[in-house]
């Protein structure tokens, strides 16, 4: 199965589509159908969601919203679309951090609620921060 790039996403998502090639569009349809398949990593998944944000401001409800809809295509594969749909979710209700969701939502799975860090507004995520002990005294 072939990968897929960070920048594959970003310019489908952010070219005017009166100006995308048809074939470019094809190959998105193809994807949403299952006709093709790709592998997305978790890294390009955190970049195209990097790169919406910082690069070209797009809010972060628009963000989720197209990103909810790119983990619905038939032809995408990750290690744990799971996760990834719930770290949307998170981001979306509680957090501005969307890389603590994603630790949370990878707890979650693990059932897990004590994480190493110094960043008490983890727990608006319902996870408790611990400092490391040797750092406490």
């Amino acid at each position: 199965m072939k990968y897929i790039d960070t920048n594959v996403f970003v310019r489908f998502l952010t070219e005017d589509k009166n100006n995308i090639p048809e074939e470019f569009l094809n190959f998105f349809n193809d994807l949403k159908e299952g006709k093709i398949k790709v592998k997305l990593l978790d890294l390009v998944f955190f970049q195209v969601i990097f790169v919406l944000k910082s690069f070209y401001k797009i809010k972060k409800e628009e963000i989720v919203e197209v990103m909810r809809e790119i983990l619905s295509f038939q032809g995408i594969y990750t290690k744990n679309k799971r996760v990834l749909e719930r770290t949307l979710e998170l981001w979306e209700k509680h957090s501005d951090d969307i890389i603590d969701c994603y630790i949370v939502a990878n707890m979650e799975l693990e059932n897990e609620t004590e994480l190493y860090s110094f960043d008490k507004k983890i727990s608006k995520l319902g996870i408790k921060a611990i400092a490391p002990a040797y750092l406490s005294q």
